[in-house]
């Protein structure tokens, strides 16, 4: 398949980039959209393990667990890298079609510069386009930003 080219997305928040890395990871399940889970109101919370090779994923009220993707580098408090085993079709895809996301935590000024790159979509097969758009549409990662600098605000 034709490479697809990648989303970027970014955001400046006021906290240090420990906080900002720690935050991100550690109350995922506070912040994350409830509309971009399989749960929605039945989320019970998110979660980011700490550690390459871990899982990112959802936990349901009923205990029952959802998988993201995986963490594919984990550099505390500058990068994170996961992989996004999630479909056009909004479904679970196999790690083998999961996209990549990377995150980095940019010191700058009083904050941190946020930077997001999503790539490799065309490892979702026919849907990589589809997938691509979503996730660049200012409902996509923008939003998933936004929502993370609010929590930050409190």
């Amino acid at each position: 398949m034709t490479a697809v080219s990648p989303v970027r997305a970014s955001i400046t928040v006021d906290v240090p980039p420990d906080r900002a890395f720690e935050t991100f990871t550690g109350e995922l399940g506070r912040w994350w959209p409830l509309a971009y889970t399989y749960a929605g109101a039945e989320l019970d919370t998110a979660v980011i393990e700490p550690r390459a090779g871990g899982l990112w994923f959802e936990r349901d009220r009923a205990g029952r667990e959802t998988a993201w993707g995986e963490i594919r580098a984990w550099e505390p408090p500058s990068r994170l890298v996961l992989s996004f085993a999630v479909g056009a079709d909004r479904q679970p895809e196999p790690e083998a079609r999961a996209s990549e996301v990377e995150i980095r935590f940019l010191p700058g000024g009083s904050g941190t510069r946020i930077e997001l790159e999503h790539r490799d979509f065309e490892r979702h097969g026919d849907g990589a386009g589809k997938l691509r758009d979503g996730m660049a549409s200012p409902q996509g990662w923008a939003l998933i930003l936004a929502d993370f600098a609010r929590y930050l605000r409190g």
